[in-house]
């Protein structure tokens, strides 16, 4: 996988920034994602979400900390899904083309697994990966699955 477009250089005391306004740890995969490239532009990007209308989607952009667009940062979009779903505790980390949000789940004190957040009227929220590392595993191979087969 490929990233463009990557954030500034950030290091452990940013992301623990992220984290105490969390009030969780991240997982060591996406930890380690932000150290290296801060949020950026994946290829491949597709992905598909089993159950959620009008797959296979895209990332559009990986969002990261200090990143010269405002809606790219962590903080921003932690805000606008504690608004918009406020009984969700997840920390979006991505969006589509569509403005949906691709989220880590905060579960025992650990954000880890992936889910798609539909900000349609519901806030509907689907599983997409249980683990960062297989969420970045899975990109692009939606394409080869939504092709017809002879």
């Amino acid at each position: 996988m490929k990233i463009e477009s990557e954030g500034p250089p950030i290091g452990p005391k940013d992301i623990s920034e992220i984290e105490s306004a969390l009030g969780a740890e991240l997982s060591a995969e996406y930890r380690d994602f932000l150290l290296l490239h801060n949020g950026g532009i994946p290829t491949p990007d597709t992905v598909d979400v089993p159950g959620a209308p009008q797959m296979p989607t895209d990332v559009l952009v990986f969002f990261g900390i200090r990143r010269s667009t405002e809606t790219s940062n962590l903080s921003w979009n932690l805000a606008l899904i504690s608004n918009r779903c406020p009984d969700c505790h997840v920390l979006p980390i991505a969006c589509d083309s569509g403005g949906n949000l691709f989220c880590l789940k905060v579960e025992r004190g650990v954000a880890a697994e992936v889910l798609y957040c539909d900000l349609g009227a519901e806030c509907a929220i689907y599983p997409v990966a249980p683990t960062f590392g297989q969420f970045l595993n899975g990109l692009g191979k939606a394409m080869a699955s939504s092709e017809p087969s002879c």
